[in-house]
């Protein structure tokens, strides 16, 4: 199981502050005053930006929705609305409230920042340049413009533009703990591995509690082959963030470097909860169930990683192997046909010839032949790929 490194960067927007220490109170009072004067949009807008602030995110859409429908023409209230849906990651709903938001209330000039955080994180980072460089003439928070101008920078590689511009940030802030973790990233894309550690302790200096820095640290320790480090950095943003699948994926993958399968298995379970369709960490959990001899779970998590990806020869292989040790030689067979046939398709050649060994050893164990499988149910997608056909051959003009 591959190990995930977070490569996308800490994107600030700027209506944003910290929370400040009566904000549950401001809460609870704005609660109180909505319920004897429900028709007042400025109460639900208030409520919503306070729930931002505590980085309540779905509570504050809920509330800016409201604010919305009692006020069309609420330009802040869409303005806060797309904040909190960028917090959520629905950057295209984002946008199109922060849009409106402009549309009705041209003069805000931090729009441009944020609509530029949004277009760094789908990926239009022309689009996001653009942005802020205007915002460089107009914005009043210029922290947060240089943080998100480094951020574009680093995702179209020019990393040292990138640390230019979060130093810049670090002079007018120096307590962005975001841009220690943007600064740590690239330093690690850079192969400056001390740098990075560096700027993720500063991070954690600063906030203890940042579940991305300890969850990058942790990276950085199991890449210098510290497993015990990088557990015990990962539990710690585990704890931070128990729904972080990602999280729970690499703390299985370091319990099983640990030989700890028990404890990997159990954090790959949580991390399917989390993320049910990810097929590799259903494959990962069949893996381990069938090393700890539990092979009807490992059957059926191998089955539903299959489901999920068709064309995932670790799992026919896997399914192989658990069915030879059952002693089911047509299963056994089928499985690691269909294995061979995947890895001849994606130019996996080394384990192709791999399956062609274990086959030849599996035929000879059940006493069965290739002209026995020929009726083999392949899935959709392998149906019409033939191992044995030769590529075309295209001739240029010049040849006879």
């Amino acid at each position: 199981m591959p190990l995930i490194l977070v490569t996308i960067f800490c994107l600030l927007l700027s209506a944003c502050g910290p929370p400040s220490d009566p904000l549950e109170n401001k809460i609870k009072e704005l609660v109180i005053n909505i319920e004897e004067d429900s028709d007042n949009p400025a109460l639900y807008y208030e409520l919503g930006k306070a729930y931002i602030q505590n980085k309540k995110y779905n509570s504050a859409y809920g509330e800016l929705v409201k604010a919305i429908r009692l006020k069309k023409d609420y330009g802040e209230a869409y303005r806060e609305k797309g904040i909190a849906l960028f917090y959520l990651k629905k950057y295209s709903d984002a946008e199109k409230a922060l849009q409106k938001s402009f549309k009705l209330n041209p003069s805000q000039k931090d729009i441009a920042t944020d609509l530029g955080s949004i277009f760094i994180a789908t990926g239009n980072i022309k689009k996001s340049l653009q942005l802020l460089k205007y915002a460089k003439r107009k914005n009043s928070n210029m922290h947060v413009v240089f943080n998100n101008m480094g951020a574009a920078h680093a995702e179209i590689g020019r990393n040292k533009e990138a640390l230019d511009y979060w130093e810049k940030a670090l002079k007018l802030h120096p307590l962005m703990t975001e841009v220690h973790i943007n600064m740590g990233v690239v330093y690690e894309r850079m192969g400056k591995k001390k740098k990075a550690m560096a700027s993720y302790k500063k991070a954690l200096k600063q906030d203890n509690n940042n579940t991305l820095a300890h969850y990058n640290l942790g990276i950085l320790h199991a890449k210098n082959n510290d497993i015990a480090k990088a557990v015990e950095s990962w539990e710690k943003a585990y704890k931070r963030d128990s729904k972080d699948a990602k999280t729970l994926t690499n703390l299985g993958w370091a319990y099983e470097k640990l030989g700890k399968k028990e404890k990997a298995l159990g954090k790959i379970l949580k991390a399917i909860q989390i993320e049910p369709f990810n097929s590799k960490n259903h494959y990962a959990a069949g893996r381990i169930q069938s090393d700890l001899g539990n092979y009807e779970k490992a059957i059926k998590s191998l089955e539903q990683s299959l489901k999920l990806d068709p064309e995932f020869g670790d799992g026919y292989y896997r399914l192989g192997i658990i069915y030879d040790n059952l002693n089911q030689g047509n299963n056994a067979i089928s499985n690691i046909l269909i294995a061979e046939i995947v890895y001849h398709k994606s130019k996996k050649m080394e384990l192709f010839k791999k399956m062609g060994i274990k086959l030849q050893s599996l035929f000879q164990k059940y006493q069965l032949r290739r002209k026995d499988f020929n009726t083999l149910q392949l899935p959709e997608t392998l149906q019409y790929y033939d191992i044995n056909k030769k590529p075309k051959r295209i001739r240029t003009s010049r040849e006879k």
